[in-house]
């Protein structure tokens, strides 16, 4: 990103975090030596995390690029059809009897897909956004995102966080569970299509 200098408050700085964090869980997946139980509890963690940055992402993110960046239409609809791509291998990664091999498929699909979209975003859209949105403004975003996160499920086994548990055993499926709870039940949110 050049030499911008970013406060941690900033979308930016705000998404770049969550990005750092989701390519720690995928190279512990990635690394997994545990069995069934770690590679669930695990693939929970991912599912959960990667809805939270999802929905921050469309919330402000996107909405932002589409109103201020050049092709920012193109930039917002590009990136929200490979969420909803991405999404449905999370829900896919969801079940309980996925045999080892399909696990292993579906994840380096995953793993592959999103470290592309990652690597798009940080490249292409961030540096543009620092161009065309003053930093207050990022700021400003950056705490709308990290307030709605916040009041989201984290990862599974942190403490103070009993509603994960409740989102992660309610029987539904888990990303469309977190995505439910982060929007309210808001049906006119751009879920997967």
């Amino acid at each position: 990103m050049g030499d911008v200098m970013y406060r941690s408050e900033d979308l930016i700085s705000v998404l770049t975090e969550d990005h750092r964090e989701i390519r720690q869980l995928f190279t512990e997946l990635e690394h997994l030596s545990g069995g069934e139980s770690l590679r669930r509890t695990l693939t929970d963690q991912l599912i959960v995390e990667m809805v939270r940055h999802s929905v921050a992402e469309e919330c402000y993110l996107y909405p932002v690029s589409l109103a201020r960046l050049p092709d920012g239409g193109h930039l917002a609809e590009a990136a929200l059809d490979e969420h909803h791509r991405l999404e449905e291998i999370l829900r896919r990664l969801e079940a309980d009897d996925l045999p080892d091999d399909r696990f292993a498929q579906l994840l380096s699909s995953l793993i592959t897909g999103t470290r592309r979209h990652i690597d798009e975003e940080e490249r292409e859209i961030f540096p543009m956004l620092a161009r065309h949105v003053t930093e207050e403004e990022l700021v400003e975003l950056g705490k709308n995102a990290r307030c709605s996160k916040s009041c989201a499920p984290s990862r599974a086994g942190h403490e103070g966080r009993p509603l994960l548990q409740v989102l992660l055993h309610s029987g539904a499926g888990l990303a469309d569970r977190v995505r439910a709870y982060l929007c309210g039940g808001d049906a006119a949110y751009p879920g997967p299509r």
